[in-house]
């Protein structure tokens, strides 16, 4: 078994071929082309790796426990005072380790009347919602409050996991 995991590594790794090949047991692999010469020394190379290297190597590049991406703030504003919410809290968020690490979106529904609704959200969690008034020069109070509050609210929410960890039930379920 482990040398046909070994044979799919090599496989994985070599350019030109799939995952889908079929791995071949060393007596009945064809013998190297003119100009594969190159491929046999990475072949021979990756032989010499220990399979529990492999395996470490493999599980670094494959693993789907872990997201691939975080810190990532979503723009999903409509106007331009959205807009100018979406990129003062961007700004204020690199400056705060917590906020940084976090994917966020910030949403808005214009309101010609009233101004702009808007929320910021993780996962489909509202962390922070407020209605913008129409007028640019207060926008900063809005960001400064929503920032702290985000924060604030991912702080808490870490702190209950680590308390509240419960193998058997999923975290919509606590």
């Amino acid at each position: 078994m482990n040398k046909v995991f070994s044979y799919l590594l090599i496989l994985l790794l070599l350019p030109g071929y799939t995952a889908l090949g079929q791995a071949l047991p060393p007596a009945a692999e064809p013998s190297p082309a003119p100009g594969e010469e190159d491929r046999q020394a990475i072949i021979d190379d990756e032989e010499i790796m220990e399979e529990g290297e492999a395996e470490e190597e493999l599980e670094q590049q494959f693993s789907l426990a872990e997201p691939g991406m975080s810190g990532v703030l979503i723009d999903r504003t409509i106007t331009m005072i959205g807009k100018t919410f979406y990129r003062q809290f961007s700004q204020l968020s690199l400056e705060r380790p917590v906020l940084s690490n976090t994917t966020l979106s910030i949403h808005e529904r214009p309101d010609a009347r009233w101004g702009s609704q808007v929320w910021i959200a993780e996962n489909n969690r509202i962390l922070f919602q407020a209605t913008l008034p129409p007028r640019l020069s207060e926008i900063d109070q809005y960001v400064q409050a929503a920032a702290d509050q985000v924060e604030e609210m991912i702080i808490q929410r870490t702190i209950m996991q680590a308390l509240d960890s419960d193998p058997d039930l999923a975290d919509e379920e606590i």
